[in-house]
């Protein structure tokens, strides 16, 4: 039997502000699962909003996972300003949970742009990347990425309108900034300590080069992180917005073995089902 699928939308701000507000689905606590998932969209940093998240957000709620789709400030804003914006929304996820009476760690999913955003937030430390969060970051147990970038800085062959839209986000040219591009790379924080890491890739992808996605999970992997990939037949660029088609079936099936495969170690590092 399908469960209702009602939200509450929360705003970080009074008056709202675009961009700082959160839509939160909430399952039965009675069985709810150890996990909170919260989804981030992609738009190349400055297009999209929340509730394209939430067609692919019935399944997981339906399966009796909490469910956050996580909007940010788009309207050239320098990058740190949509790293805090996701930070301050993940201490807020937290927060409401809290105030149900019990605490888990999040699962954070981006596609795109969004993807890059969801790894930066979830690898870097407060502050790394120029952000000005100051509050408590919530557990995260694990990162899944569709189609995102993993790096900001120039590769061979690189697509123009994937170069033009990086440029525009960090908001300098990379002979004069390079650094910049650095800080906003991934690729950048990835260390032993990173949670648990998913990275979904298309076969027709135009935009990232799966290869370097591929070459960093195994450097990942290597050091110990469980960091898992795979390539989606007849998909391209931002492929999993949706559930109607064959790969995006697959990818959802993936994706809940991936959830499953967390769910003991978050049992262990919060406090659900203790308060």
């Amino acid at each position: 039997m399908n469960r209702p699928f009602a939200y509450t939308s929360f705003y970080y701000d009074q008056p709202p502000q675009d961009g700082r507000a959160l839509d939160f689905w909430l399952p039965p606590i009675s069985n709810i699962k150890p996990l909170t998932l919260c989804f981030v969209h992609g738009g190349g940093w400055r297009q999209g909003r929340r509730d394209q998240m939430h067609e692919i957000m019935m399944p997981f709620f339906r399966q009796g996972y909490a469910c956050v789709s996580l909007d940010y400030r788009l309207k050239k804003v320098d990058p740190a300003v949509q790293v805090s914006d996701l930070r301050e929304g993940m201490a807020l996820v937290n927060d409401l949970l809290r105030e149900r009476g019990f605490a888990q760690p999040l699962v954070l999913f981006g596609s795109s742009a969004g993807g890059h955003l969801a790894l930066l937030a979830g690898l870097a430390a407060p502050g790394a990347c120029g952000d000005d969060f100051t509050g408590v970051m919530p557990e995260v147990a694990g990162i899944v990425a569709s189609c995102a970038p993993i790096t900001l800085e120039p590769w061979d062959e690189i697509f123009p309108g994937s170069w033009d839209s990086i440029c525009d986000f960090v908001g300098a040219p990379y002979d004069q900034e390079p650094e910049r591009y650095r800080r906003f790379s991934p690729l950048t924080y990835g260390s032993p300590e990173a949670p648990p890491l998913f990275f979904l890739l298309a076969d027709s992808e135009h935009m990232f080069p799966n290869a370097k996605t591929i070459e960093w999970a195994r450097e990942l992997r290597a050091a110990g992180v469980q960091a898992e990939h795979r390539v989606y037949p007849n998909a391209e660029h931002g492929f999993f917005y949706a559930l109607t088609r064959q790969s995006q079936q697959m990818a959802l099936a993936d994706l809940l073995g991936f959830l499953q495969s967390l769910e003991p170690a978050a049992v262990e590092m919060n406090s659900y089902g203790k308060q």
